[in-house]
């Protein structure tokens, strides 16, 4: 069966829309978690609008689980299909999703989730995936958010906290005993306060390892924790603290001056040792030098997190805000207009793709719903992939992108007011908004400033396979970022927001649509929404392909690279992708697309090359529909130029002899030739219409050209044109090849009879191709 039958029930019972909808949802933004596929069960996350949506398939129960708003809000079948469980079964196997699909009114549709079960399940399964992996960090994170039911959850903090501890991860150990204490998870933390021991003095032990922007984000978690805790323990460390007071390391020093003054009477009341542990010159010594470190950073253009967690803990170590402030806040303001710059030069971008790619600026009513607006997009513009392209950059979402919040307006508005001719001025909250991101001065943006964002058509070549492994690296496409975050134009999606690390010298010539070699393991997440991966280099198409085709991992944009593991898998047969490739609809706007078909097509054939009896295998059983892709397989397109045989015939009468591909291509070519010389023997009027012997030049039918002129003169010279009064009859002369090429520079068409000076004319070019008529007086 193929997926045209299910795409025609699926827009016959919910339209076209939901389709295409479905249809065009990222795959990179989807996350199959375990599949099995007799009886189907399936778990799967779609990472949608900056939020996890869970979808589970139980075929034997006949149930969905979804946690999709459609299944809560409607009670019908057709209202709670969702672009989430189309898309699923657009990727499932075309026989078992249209099983699904006709059962689909005896299934039962849930969003129930009791302790939120199936949710914690899932976030477990790709947790243990991760950490098999050796990916440990979002192994983490995804048992982070395992924990939805704290009634259930001590197996899952003690797990986050003995992976973290035995990795020496401690900047999300202490991050995770922050959070979990806000969240009230005290009582379970009480049962692994080895674990938090053994972690603390793992700590002190590795200080010097860490950046010391790392060091400060775990000071500020111990901070939120130090009086949760009984650190009596401690007292054994007083020599140890001693020791890093007068170390020459600043992680050293710093951490054990900041720790006992922060945490003074609670230490004290451990040991009075600590009392006067401190010497007055070494805490001078200190303050003086992280001033001028902090004074450093400004001057470096620094991360502003890390300036802001410094000025946090300037207190505790009694620096005076008058020695920092003035510079602190020109630098805020500094980094704010930085901010305005980013977004300007997304707006630039996205205006030179408006002039570029013919978008309408239309009226699309804006109306006020709850706390969002939904408007009514031009139809036409909804069928030009560029617009899509644009309005997700700056927050449209939902049904037909026709969803987006105040705040998106306001901080997107002066892209939006270049976009839409509606009036802004009777919404005073996307004012508000607008305001308190942009102040009250106007911007006027320029396309021709996006132009450095387009990508150069640059081949680079690094070979990857040479200084890291597939378990290392990944390939990641960089797209616009809808939110720029930290001076980032450019992020990627996955189940969080990828951010390229500044610190790299590619970090200011990333663009949107760049492929790139990227260090898997990410340096670290915040607040489990963005993650900072370290870029390798930018790769060519090539390279990428290769990559992809010997198992590297990679998050797919726009183009299409999880097409290349479909292909191996042998999910997809090598012609059908090439068509999928070719036809994609953002093409259009993707910069060096026809480069990155080119070197794909590259793949395909050297996969066809090495898969030739499996394709075949395949593409014989359905001969009338792929007979392109046979005689591409066979090698055989060149070589059949300029004939247009009925090959589905002869293709269907060669196979019936169940050859290898090899034998099989000979046994074509001598049908080939027998039909040849069958219609070439019986010489019927017309019949070498088939051949273009132009095309044919240098094909190894040729060899048939001087029979075939022959014939062409014979059946000319001897079917003849009938005259009648002062008219000419030419029905029967039409219907040869000359005489219907003469007939057709005259430009006759459908016209059968001519007067003297038309069959005059056409007389003439007879004898121009030295040709006679047979002329018969009725």
């Amino acid at each position: 069966m193929s997926d045209s039958k299910l795409k025609e029930l699926i827009i016959r019972r919910l339209g076209r829309d939901l389709y295409y909808k479905a249809k065009d949802f990222p795959n990179n933004n989807i996350n199959i978690i375990t599949k099995q596929n007799d009886p189907l069960f399936i778990r799967v996350i779609f990472f949608d609008n900056e939020r996890d949506f869970h979808l589970i398939v139980d075929e034997e129960r006949k149930e969905i689980f979804h946690d999709c708003p459609s299944f809560l809000i409607y009670s019908s079948v057709d209202k709670k299909i969702c672009i989430h469980f189309l898309k699923l079964l657009l990727l499932l196997n075309e026989s078992k999703a249209l099983d699904i699909f006709k059962e689909i009114d005896n299934y039962e549709f849930t969003s129930e989730d009791f302790g939120s079960q199936r949710k914690s399940t899932n976030f477990q399964i790709l947790a243990n995936v991760c950490f098999k992996n050796d990916n440990d960090i979002d192994g983490l994170n995804y048992l982070s958010k395992a924990i939805i039911d704290q009634s259930q959850c001590a197996s899952i903090i003690q797990k986050y906290l003995k992976n973290s501890m035995e990795k020496n991860l401690f900047i999300e150990f202490f991050e995770f005993l922050q959070e979990g204490y806000q969240n009230q998870w005290g009582t379970y933390f009480k049962k692994y306060n080895h674990l938090i021991k053994q972690a603390f003095q793992k700590l002190i032990n590795s200080l010097d390892k860490y950046s010391f922007y790392n060091l400060l984000r775990i000071i500020n978690s111990l901070d939120g924790i130090i009086n949760k805790k009984d650190f009596s323990f401690l007292l054994q460390h007083i020599d140890k603290f001693e020791e890093m007071i007068h170390s020459s390391d600043l992680n050293k020093k710093y951490f054990a001056i900041y720790f006992i003054k922060k945490n003074y009477n609670t230490l004290i009341e451990i040991s009075t040792q600590f009392k006067n542990i401190i010497p007055k010159n070494q805490l001078n010594y200190l303050k003086k030098l992280i001033l001028n470190y902090f004074i450093e950073e400004i001057e470096n253009f620094i991360v502003i997190d890390k300036l802001i967690l410094m000025e946090n803990q300037f207190k505790v170590l009694g620096i005076s805000e008058n020695q920092y402030k003035d510079k602190f806040e020109d630098y805020k303001q500094e980094i704010n207009e930085l901010e305005k710059k980013v977004y300007l030069k997304k707006f630039a971008f996205l205006k030179l793709l408006m002039h570029k790619y013919n978008v309408k600026i239309t009226k699309v009513d804006f109306r006020k719903k709850r706390n969002v607006y939904v408007v009514n997009h031009e139809p036409e513009n909804l069928k030009n992939p560029t617009y899509i392209y644009i309005i997700k950059k700056i927050g449209f979402y939902g049904i037909n992108n026709s969803t987006i919040k105040s705040s998106d307006l306001g901080i997107n508005y002066f892209i939006v007011k270049e976009l839409f001719l509606d009036d802004f001025s009777k919404f005073p909250d996307i004012f508000y908004y607008k305001t308190q991101f942009w102040g009250d001065q106007d911007y006027q943006i320029k396309a021709r400033d996006g132009i450095s964002l387009l990508s150069k058509s640059k081949e680079y070549s690094y070979n990857i396979d040479k200084h890291y492994t597939n378990e290392r690296v990944m390939i990641i496409e960089w797209d616009l970022a809808k939110k720029p975050i930290k001076g980032s134009i450019i992020n990627a999606y996955s189940s969080q927001i990828i951010i390229p690390d500044q610190n790299s010298p590619l970090f200011h010539d990333l663009k949107p649509f760049d492929l790139c070699y990227c260090i898997k393991s990410p340096v670290k997440i915040e607040a489990n929404i963005i993650k900072t991966v370290n870029v390798i280099t930018k790769s060519s198409f090539k390279d990428a392909i290769k990559s992809v085709s010997n198992g590297m991992e990679f998050i797919e944009g726009y183009y299409p690279l999880s097409l290349i593991k479909s292909v191996i898998n042998k999910e997809i047969n090598p012609f059908k992708a090439n068509k999928l490739v070719t036809n994609n609809p953002n093409r259009r706007f993707i910069p060096h697309y026809t480069k990155f078909i080119k070197e794909f097509r590259k793949f395909l054939f050297k996969f066809i090359e090495e898969e030739k009896d499996y394709i075949f295998d395949k593409l014989k059983q359905n001969v009338k529909d792929r007979v392109d892709q046979i005689l591409i397989l066979l090698n055989l397109s060149n070589k059949l130029n300029g004939m247009n045989l009925p090959y589905s015939q002869i293709i269907e009468k060669t196979i019936e002899q169940n050859l290898t591909i090899t034998s099989f291509k000979d046994a074509l070519i001598k049908e080939i030739h027998k039909y040849i010389q069958n219609i070439l023997r019986e010489s019927e009027i017309g019949a070498t219409k088939i051949f273009n012997l132009k095309k044919m030049k240098n094909t190894p039918f040729i060899k048939y050209s001087d029979k075939i002129l022959r014939i062409r003169k014979l059946e000319f010279q001897n079917t003849p044109i009938f005259k009648s009064n002062n008219y000419y009859d030419l029905s029967e002369i039409k219907e040869t090849y000359y005489g219907a090429k003469i007939a057709n520079l005259m430009g006759l068409g459908k016209k059968q009879t001519l007067s003297l000076k038309g069959y005059n004319k056409f007389n003439e070019l007879a004898k121009r191709l030295n040709l006679e008529i047979k002329l018969i007086q009725k």
